[in-house]
């Protein structure tokens, strides 16, 4: 994974912002993705590869699980265990 794609994060009292790469993101978090201008909704992560550059997210409803590679610069941002 290249310097850029790295994960950061921002804390908040409310949420930690984890952007793209998905090496800072674990299994079984609940997500809100957003690619871009587009706003993909909440899911869960349910995959990702070791190095953290692919990273599976199943969306509730009749949304299929995704898979977003570093090309698709989606910004994960890890919601609070209640919500």
């Amino acid at each position: 994974m290249t310097d850029d794609l790295k994960a950061s994060s921002v804390n908040t009292d409310e949420m930690n912002v984890l952007r793209t790469g998905g090496s800072a993101l674990r299994r079984g978090q609940q997500v809100w993705v957003r690619v871009g201008a587009e706003d993909l909704g909440t899911g869960k992560v349910d995959d990702m590869t070791d190095d953290g550059s692919m990273v599976w997210v199943v969306f509730g409803g009749a949304t299929p699980r995704r898979m977003f590679i570093p090309e698709d610069q989606a910004e994960f941002t890890v919601l609070p265990l209640d919500s």
